[in-house]
């Protein structure tokens, strides 16, 4: 009993599974990749009755399912609820030509798509919500570069018919042509995506996100499922108005004309949508789902006139009637020109870059054909303005005082008269009255600021414009003022005076330093007061070009001087040795109410008399600062000589052996100081003799060579720390190599 229950059940099982194996099969036929696109539209012919009309279109080179025999439609009313079902019959296709705007273009062989036109009389039951029509179907494919997961979106096609309440017996909108099925990357097409409305609404056209429908489990929706139905999910970065990614696409709203620049190859979803309007109410819209298949392609050749305002030569619209043409076209042998010149038909050439004079101002259509009459030619047309040049300059017046200026500008060079439409405009730099002209030759112009303004001369004739500019220049009021520093004035005092005064031209100046004797003619004086008292200053200053002026500026008691005190102190003695450098200080100054010894090895002491002990040998100058009661200063000098008890250490060998040790004979004082260095041999010949700062021997002869191992004689003549005498010490030095 076990055993016949185990059989049973594995009959059902394998039953099943064979079941799923056909019905999976069964799928991967019908949703194969297939679908191009397609839309919808209706006519309405009285009541309930419509025509509708489905165009699909789909690859004829794939291996997927074909044309549905009975294609279904689902009917929802407008609250989306199934109504109706009805199935059209396969009509037959036809295949699409595979057409580009330039026959210069290699096609690949393997494009191939068809159309078929899905028609049928239906009418519908009564809905007073009004009809959506719907048609699903899988798949787009896997090679659809801007979806995600392509293989897994079909798509819906979708229509609504107007309640009676909104639009009685409306017909929708159909486009006119169906898009090119070819795309060059880099290339720009426009293209007619226009439709036509049977009522005469007003239609308006956008870039919209096409429906998805139908999936590889069930790629044959039958019934559609109900509305509302979901966009097809983008790839990263891309939009609905960004197919492309990488180019452009755009439709105008008003004509439904398409501009396409893809910027890479592949095959881009697209969706257009065209909105039915009535009385301004919106009424329906038509959805068309179609693919853009993008390549890189061959295009043999090429006709390209360059754009004027891209021209090397280009400089503006008015630079005469001459144009140097320049040409970007590839793949031509033969180039026909034509300038557009109404009335003539010997406005041509037949050069590469031909340099034309055209008869007159005025815009005119350049044709460049390459290849005429070839199997294989191109056309470019640029619209090309030309105008007379013109040009506009002024000379800039002569610079003024402000005060009481007025300036006169007269306009200059090559344009029409004003009665011949020249319109002048004069910008004077935003600083006088008036600011600006529109006079050819403006009088009395009167600057409210000084300094240098820059006035623009335009002169504008149809479309040519030209400017000029000059620097003006108004000269400022002169102005006078003068500082001294601010500090303790001691007499003597030297007073160093900055002159402040300010002119665009130059400036004479006349100091008195209010003491009846001082006086300058310099811009920054400096002047000496030795007596104590308090003093006026007084500068007049004078221009005589620009603005021309006098000016006096008298600073009442600018300057007081106050007394010094005398610095004065003896040392005593001047001279000691090393072992007894004790020295008696002793304040000697007049008119002082503080003062400080400064000893010249780092200490000092406010003491008016004071012992101070040196413990170096060597010269000395302390000095003595004293300060009076107004804080004023003087300052004073002493010399006094700390005496070395050995004032210099003599080697007695040396080895110049090039080892750098004890390579040189040099004799070492307490103090550095020139002097005289004699080297003898034992005859008492003079072999060598230095008279320098810190004089040495190196053991060299006096012709250069290196003296011989022995024992020489060496004299010194030195300065004397004490007394300044000549010293003269000599001994003995042995050379060792």
């Amino acid at each position: 009993m076990k055993d016949s229950l185990f059989f049973l059940n594995l009959e059902v099982v394998l039953k099943r599974l064979i079941t799923i194996i056909l019905t999976l099969a069964l799928s991967a036929q019908l949703h194969a990749s297939h679908i191009v696109g397609g839309d919808m539209y209706y006519d309405c012919l009285g009541g309930n009755t419509y025509q509708i009309t489905i165009k699909l279109y789909r690859d004829c080179l794939s291996d997927g399912a074909a044309y549905d025999p009975l294609l279904p439609v689902t009917v929802f009313n407008g609250d989306n609820f199934q109504i109706e079902h009805f199935t059209i019959p396969f009509p037959g296709s036809t295949t699409l030509d595979v057409l580009l705007d330039n026959p210069c273009i290699t096609l690949p062989s393997d494009i191939c798509v068809e159309e078929a036109i899905y028609q049928k009389t239906v009418t519908l039951p009564a809905s007073a919500s009004g009809y959506i029509l719907s048609y699903q179907r899988c798949c787009r494919g896997p090679a659809v570069t801007n979806l995600l997961d392509p293989g897994e979106q079909g798509l819906t096609l979708q229509i609504d018919i107007p309640p009676p309440a909104l639009a009685t017996c409306n017909s929708s909108a159909r486009f006119l042509n169906y898009p090119p099925l070819v795309l060059c990357a880099g290339q720009e097409l426009l293209f007619d995506h226009s439709a036509v409305d049977p009522d005469g609404d007003d239609l308006v056209y956008e870039l919209c996100a096409p429906f998805s429908g139908g999936t590889s489990l069930f790629p044959a929706p039958d019934p559609a499922s109900p509305p509302p139905y979901a966009p097809v999910v983008w790839a990263g970065g891309i939009t609905a108005d960004d197919p492309f990614g990488a180019g452009d696409l755009s439709i105008d709203p008003v004509t439904g004309m398409m501009t396409a620049f893809p910027g890479a190859p592949g095959l881009y979803a697209v969706g257009v949508c065209v909105k039915e309007y009535r009385g301004g109410v919106l009424i329906s819209t038509s959805r068309r789902d179609f693919l853009f298949k993008v390549l890189n392609c061959e295009i043999e050749l090429e006709a390209e006139v360059i754009p004027q305002l891209e021209l090397t030569t280009f400089v503006s619209y008015c630079e005469g009637l001459e144009v140097e043409f320049e040409n970007n076209s590839y793949g031509g042998d033969f180039y026909k020109w034509d300038f557009g010149v109404p009335g003539t038909d010997t406005d041509v050439s037949d050069e590469f870059e031909p340099t034309y004079t055209f008869p007159g101002p005025g815009t005119y259509d350049v044709m460049l054909v390459v290849n005429p009459g070839w199997p294989c030619t191109d056309t470019s047309i640029e619209t090309f303005i030309v105008q007379n040049a013109i040009d506009a300059f002024f000379a800039a017046p002569d610079p003024q005082c402000i005060v009481d200026n007025s300036f006169d500008f007269t306009g200059e060079g090559i344009y029409p008269t004003g009665a011949e439409g020249t319109i002048f405009e004069w910008d004077f730099g935003g600083f006088t009255d008036p600011i600006t002209s529109n006079m050819e030759d403006p009088t009395d112009i009167v600057f409210t600021a000084s300094g240098p303004h820059d006035v623009t001369f335009t002169v504008t004739y149809d479309i040519c414009v030209v400017a000029h500019t000059e620097e003006v220049f108004v000269f400022a009021e002169p102005t006078i003022n003068f500082t001294v520093p601010d500090e303790l004035k001691c007499a003597p005092y030297e007073a160093v005076f900055t002159d402040l005064s300010f002119a665009h031209t130059e400036i004479f100046y006349d100091w008195d330093f209010g003491d009846g004797v001082g006086t300058s003619s310099d811009q920054h004086p400096v002047y000496i007061y030795d007596e104590v008292g308090v003093y006026d200053v007084t500068l007049t200053i004078w221009t005589d070009s620009g603005c021309i002026d006098t000016l006096t500026l008298m600073r009442e008691n600018l300057i007081e001087i106050f007394p010094s005190p005398t610095s004065s102190f003896t040392v005593a003695p001047d001279v000691q040795d090393e072992y007894h450098a004790d020295f008696f200080f002793t304040d000697m100054s007049i008119d002082g109410v503080e003062q400080w010894f400064y000893f010249a090895d780092g200490d000092f002491s406010p003491e008016s008399e004071v012992w101070h002990n040196y413990t170096e040998p060597g010269v000395y100058y302390p000095y003595q600062v004293v300060i009076n009661e107004y804080g004023c200063k003087d300052r004073s000098y002493e010399k006094l000589t700390v005496i070395p008890v050995i004032p210099v250490l003599v080697p007695n060998a040396f080895t110049p052996d090039g080892n750098s040790i004890n390579n040189i004979f040099k004799p070492i004082f307490y103090e550095s100081q020139v002097f005289r260095l004699y080297i003898y041999n034992r005859w008492g010949e003079l072999i060598y003799s230095a008279h320098e700062m810190d004089a040495y021997w190196d053991g060299a002869h006096s012709n250069g060579q290196l003296s011989e191992d022995g024992v020489y004689i060496w004299k010194i003549i030195y300065t004397a720390y004490d007394t300044g005498l000549p010293v003269e010490i000599q001994g003995h030095v042995t050379l060792l190599k």
